[in-house]
């Protein structure tokens, strides 16, 4: 059986005692995978109080590719593993998980390690459905555990930037913002992976990539009262080919993973389009698109709008800086620092992402990847040694989800949702004819 250190004992009962470090294992060895393997690597240029022992995928070829990187770039060799159970049944010692396999697994991978009184890392969403959301965070709090949840594009020092402005008093209040993402998928399934063309998977753009919108959302602008729009699946055939072929700038990360999905077509059941209108509680109103079925709109777009200045974000981990308008002139780049000279990123961004520069960076995206993740990381262990929540546990990413499937379900009934209603929901009708239907 899994052995548990002695580290989750002492952070249970005396935290001043916490010497070791945290042995951890990935769970899910595909491209998110991988990913977060190179995001615990640039981690390791700053910290080493998590200790990565182990990857478990059903897919040996998949783990052996992760645990073969790690052993060629640290010299150091990791186990390998199919199953939890079988993790479970060896004599490591282990004290976290970090779940990255596919969206439908979240919830019972995590509610089965805090069974075994393990802590959890978990790549978003939480979970498939809401239901099954507030389930783990009903466990949680049975079992104390800590558990954070990994949404990083807050975690970018542009949207920390951006949300310091949006909530100082020289913004303003916040009275209308727009989030516009679209781009043509040329009739193909969403990054070459064919899970994410299915509702009972957790595919789809609009939740595997609209949680993203959904959490930035909430984060700068507040809880959310209503939302209201149309949802449809416009593109109910996919063809299935891989990053390689299609040449998409996560094909790096990919490469490796074994596909499920054997036929080049794919029939898609999740909804690929959404047009949406957020009420906040503050009385700000958003208006969204999130789309990748509509041929030649192409846009990313996302403005904010106070009384005072209006903000014009740019697409996370790009590291192009934001533009303001004040009185009608626009400010960008070193200039907007200089209009909020007291904005300091934390200790931790600072040290990873150093100083801006012209009021951006010049990372490519791979680098931009790992070192947000390995922020993640750092707010996983830090906030366990110091008894404190992460910032994003289970309640933020109920949250997100709920406003995800709030995009959908709205459309789905042609109602307006209430959030504070719909985040407690049992089923969605978007799942329940589904299910009925096999």
């Amino acid at each position: 059986m899994i052995t548990i250190t002695l580290l989750n004992i002492l952070y249970t009962h005396k935290k001043e005692l916490l010497i070791m470090t945290n042995k951890f294992a990935i769970m899910g060895c595909g491209g998110m995978g991988f990913r977060h393997l190179l995001g615990y690597m640039e981690y390791l240029n700053y910290d080493h109080d998590l200790e990565l022992v182990a990857v478990v995928d059903p897919n040996k070829e998949s783990s052996k590719y992760l645990s073969d990187h790690f052993l060629n770039n640290t010299g150091k060799k990791i186990n390998s593993f199919n199953t939890l159970d079988e993790l479970n049944q060896s004599n490591l010692s282990l004290d976290s998980v970090d779940i990255t396999s596919t969206n439908d697994t979240h919830h019972q991978i995590s509610i089965d390690a805090m069974k075994l009184g393990l802590d959890v890392m978990c790549e978003k969403p939480v979970a498939l459905d809401i239901s099954l959301a507030n389930k783990v965070l009903n466990y949680k709090k049975k079992s104390r555990r800590h558990f954070a949840l990994f949404e990083n594009f807050r975690r970018d020092p542009i949207n920390r930037l951006t949300k310091y402005i949006v909530d100082s008093k020289e913004f303003g209040e916040p009275l209308y913002a727009t989030d516009f993402e679209s781009s043509y998928s040329f009739g193909r399934v969403m990054h070459g992976t064919g899970w994410r063309a299915k509702k009972e998977k957790g595919g789809g753009i609009v939740l595997d990539a609209g949680i993203h919108n959904a959490d930035l959302l909430i984060y700068f602008l507040g809880s959310i009262n209503s939302v209201t729009g149309s949802s449809k699946i416009l593109l109910p055939e996919r063809s299935l080919i891989s990053m390689e072929e299609s040449d998409h700038n996560l094909k790096s990360f990919y490469k490796h993973r074994v596909e499920e999905y054997k036929n080049n077509k794919v029939i898609q059941d999740s909804v690929d389009t959404i047009f949406s209108t957020i009420e906040f509680n503050s009385g700000a109103i958003a208006s969204v698109i999130i789309s990748d079925a509509i041929p030649n709109l192409s846009v990313n777009e996302s403005w904010i709008y106070g009384s005072k200045l209006s903000l014009l974000r740019t697409k996370s981990r790009s590291g192009q800086p934001i533009k303001l308008i004040k009185e009608g002139l626009e400010i960008t780049g070193e200039k907007v620092l200089e209009e909020f000279p007291e904005f300091k990123l934390d200790y931790w961004t600072q040290n990873i992402f150093g100083d801006f520069i012209d009021g951006g960076y010049s990372y490519d995206f791979s680098e931009y990847d790992r070192k947000v993740i390995a922020i993640e990381y750092l707010d996983f262990i830090k906030s366990k040694f110091s008894q404190e929540e992460p910032e994003v546990g289970i309640i933020e990413g109920i949250n997100s989800l709920s406003l995800a499937y709030a995009f959908i379900e709205s459309g789905y009934l042609s109602k307006k949702i209430k959030f504070d209603e719909f985040i407690n929901s049992e089923e969605l009708n978007y799942f329940k004819n589904f299910r009925n239907q096999n």
